[in-house]
């Protein structure tokens, strides 16, 4: 990974006709509470301190990895925390538990830290690769370690002190059902082959002493896998190719019946109720398109929302499908669209809300309020508004792409990094 910045004045902020127009950026919105580059920026799930690595330098030993410091700072008052040294520079290398305690991976070992910054080893967490905490209100926490013959194991810890409960092996990657009640998991990946995807229950089943339930296979062959945000159903690329990373999308229920939508899927995401599913599927007919579609999730029938679709979401209430379409070839970004999530019905078309799009993220409070980042010309980084209410308020400029995110525990507040040499660092802004 190589951090770099480019030092460049704010520009003018500008929207094409027909869309809700945006004020100019006469000051920053925001006030920075830690300074120096920042990446991968997460807050705590009661919204009071926020993490990101920075300080990264090249891994001793070579093989192009970076190693960075993790820190923490306070929201309010106090200064950034380093907790940690030598953690990879990577979006998965540290992960908030809903107590906001945080675990982190350095110097092949697994590590919590309490609220007051002081870490702990975990015990049998060697080697870990992948690690995540249960959902609220669980404290079981998920990784996949160093197994027999370099092969990895998923690995549960009921509590972070405690020893580890095995619930599969061979495994690829995982993920915690909303509730907290199951994991599901890749296993058996090998080269040429995909691998299984299985269900496991993720807290104690069975008589003291006894050994755990073997995982029950969902789906062979799959490369890909999500849950949806709220509710216990799957979606996943059966038959995946991995060399353009397409499959055909598949859902059920953990139990229940599939239900296959379409072949060469790229991209797809479930509705936070599981009951509507979007997706990508490139087509040939007549002409080359990555098509946007919107299916009913217990019984396929596709719509289509439009073609040459970029990054979509579903809104946290389920309403609204917000998709970007229609890219600029140089860059410059894409439109940002929003449709019912039932799907659109006779004669209706996508609201258009904003041009040049590079990026937006939704608020899980007010379902109706959307960080939107614009693309500058210059590509020093991305300009941060926020879409509340049909119209814009401009917060910031040089804020790089993908950090902006609403905090808990209601949204009234965006932390986002700012990339700029001279203001770089992690920044605060109100949003009420």
């Amino acid at each position: 990974m190589k951090i770099s910045t480019t030092v460049a004045a704010l520009a003018a902020l500008a929207l094409a006709a027909g869309c809700s127009s945006r004020t100019s950026l006469d000051a920053p919105a925001g006030r920075r509470i830690a300074e120096g580059p920042a990446l991968f920026l997460s807050a705590s799930p009661d919204g009071t301190r926020v993490a990101w690595l920075g300080a990264c330098a090249p891994a001793p030993g070579g093989k192009a990895r970076f190693a960075c410091a993790l820190l923490v700072a306070p929201v309010q008052l106090g200064s950034a925390q380093r907790v940690a040294e030598g953690v990879a520079a990577t979006g998965g290398s540290f992960a908030w538990e809903p107590r906001s305690r945080i675990a982190f991976e350095a110097g092949g070992d697994l590590f919590v830290a309490s609220p007051d910054g002081t870490p702990a080893r975990v015990r049998g967490g060697a080697g870990a690769v992948q690690f995540a905490f249960a959902p609220a209100p669980g404290r079981a926490l998920a990784a996949l370690v160093r197994g027999a013959g370099g092969a990895r194991d998923l690995a549960v810890w009921r509590e972070a002190d405690g020893e580890p409960a095995v619930l599969a092996r061979d495994v690829a990657s995982f993920a915690f059902s909303p509730d907290g009640a199951l994991l599901a998991a890749i296993v058996g990946v090998a080269p040429g082959r995909d691998g299984d995807l299985v269900v496991v229950p993720a807290g104690p089943t069975g008589a003291e002493g006894k050994a755990p339930p073997s995982p029950v296979v969902v789906a062979r062959g799959v490369g890909e896998f999500r849950w949806a945000p709220g509710a216990s159903r799957l979606a996943w690329l059966e038959g995946f190719d991995p060399r353009v990373r397409a499959g055909t999308l598949v859902s059920a229920a953990p139990g229940g019946p599939p239900v296959s939508f379409a072949p060469r899927v790229t991209a797809f995401e479930l509705s936070p109720s599981g009951d509507q599913v979007a997706f990508v599927r490139h087509v040939t007919e007549s002409t080359y398109a990555a098509q946007l579609e919107l299916s009913p999730s217990q019984a396929a029938a596709p719509g289509t929302v439009t073609r040459d679709a970029a990054s979509f979401d579903f809104s946290p209430d389920g309403r609204w499908l917000y998709f970007r379409s229609g890219c600029a070839p140089a860059g410059d970004g894409c439109a940002l669209f929003r449709a019912p999530a039932a799907g659109l019905g006779s004669g209706q078309s996508p609201v258009r809300l904003a041009d040049g799009v590079a990026g937006f993220a939704l608020d899980r409070w007010r379902p109706d309020r959307v960080l939107v980042s614009f693309a500058r010309k210059d590509g020093a980084g991305v300009d941060l508004a926020l879409w509340s209410g049909g119209k814009f308020a401009t917060l910031d400029g040089n804020v790089l792409a993908g950090s902006p995110r609403f905090l808990p525990p209601d949204g009234r507040r965006v932390a986002y990094v700012v990339s700029l040499p001279a203001r770089a660092g992690v920044y605060l802004a109100d949003a009420p």
